[in-house]
């Protein structure tokens, strides 16, 4: 049994692609912004997907108490929490991504230099943990049209020259022209609700995703609850009118959309579906989510 020490406090783990490069721009802040305050830390720099989750992994084992910076956006913020949760380290967000949704939660500020000072001597606070299947997540999980944006969006990227919102955009569009409803039976808590066409559906712990859609409104990081949206089919066209509402979360009144608050929720699809869990796809017939109630320490950023 490996015998854990107490001689540091906070680990930053760097995402050196996220945000376009803007991570490693940061190194030198954070380096001096530790050492003007005189606390003990160590800087680690991921060299592939997954390798930020074995980092915190390996230091959660040795360091009592550590606070785990993710230094990137809401995708290296998820991987760092695979090595983090279950265990006594608390987890906090340099928000240096592209989305950074998850923070949105707690301030406005997504500044990365802005909010360190105000991240390193915060008081961590008790927030839900959501696992779905084998993995955890904490903002939102998602089926269907948005998740096959992301999908669409990831293979246009492998093309030469296709990057960034024209990628994006092109992921819309080609989703557009393949669009496909999907079925799926849902069991949220002990009640059962069958859908022969579902546009997407959202399990949501947080209110925030795909830079800044409001996608869940209800949804509080920390009541015990998941907040379940299920949108009815659409057609093309009824989309466009859709999706602005959407962005702002003035989309819950309309008749298409079901929200449902619960503590478990397991959705089971007749045929495979793309799943998006903050930034990590998949596709699956069938995903169990279940909220852990404080499950996971979080470095909010202090007040100005």
């Amino acid at each position: 049994m490996t015998q854990r020490v107490i001689s540091m406090e906070h680990l930053f783990i760097v995402n050196p692609v996220a945000g376009k490069g803007k991570t490693l721009k940061t190194i030198p802040d954070i380096e001096a912004i530790m050492e003007k305050h005189s606390l003990s830390y160590r800087l680690e720099i991921t060299k592939a997907p997954k390798h930020a989750a074995e980092i915190a992994r390996e230091y959660v084992k040795k360091y009592r108490n550590l606070r785990v910076y993710a230094v990137g956006g809401d995708g290296t913020l998820n991987e760092v929490l695979q090595g983090v949760a279950g265990s006594d380290a608390s987890l906090g967000n340099v928000p240096a991504g592209t989305g950074n949704d998850f923070i949105k939660n707690f301030c406005t500020e997504t500044e990365p230099l802005e909010l360190l000072p105000r991240l390193i001597n915060a008081r961590p606070v008790p927030l839900d943990l959501c696992k779905m299947n084998d993995m955890y997540y904490l903002n939102i999980a998602s089926a269907g049209f948005d998740a096959d944006v992301v999908a669409n969006t990831q293979y246009l990227k492998r093309i030469p020259f296709i990057k960034g919102k024209i990628a994006y955009i092109g992921g819309i569009l080609l989703s557009l022209i393949r669009m496909k409803n999907y079925e799926a039976t849902f069991y949220i808590d002990d009640e059962e609700i069958h859908m022969s066409r579902i546009l997407l559906s959202a399990f949501a712990n947080g209110k925030y995703y795909g830079g800044g859609m409001k996608a869940v409104p209800s949804a509080v990081p920390d009541d015990g609850l998941l907040d379940v949206c299920m949108i009815n089919g659409v057609g093309r066209l009824k989309i466009f009118f859709f999706f602005p509402r959407f962005i702002k979360g003035k989309h819950i009144k309309m008749k298409e959309v079901n929200i449902k608050r619960c503590r478990s929720v397991r959705m089971v699809s007749p045929s495979q579906v793309h799943v998006n869990a903050d930034g990590e796809l998949f596709r699956l017939n069938e995903l169990n989510i279940e909220i852990i109630e404080k499950g996971i320490n979080f470095i909010i950023p202090s007040a100005d």
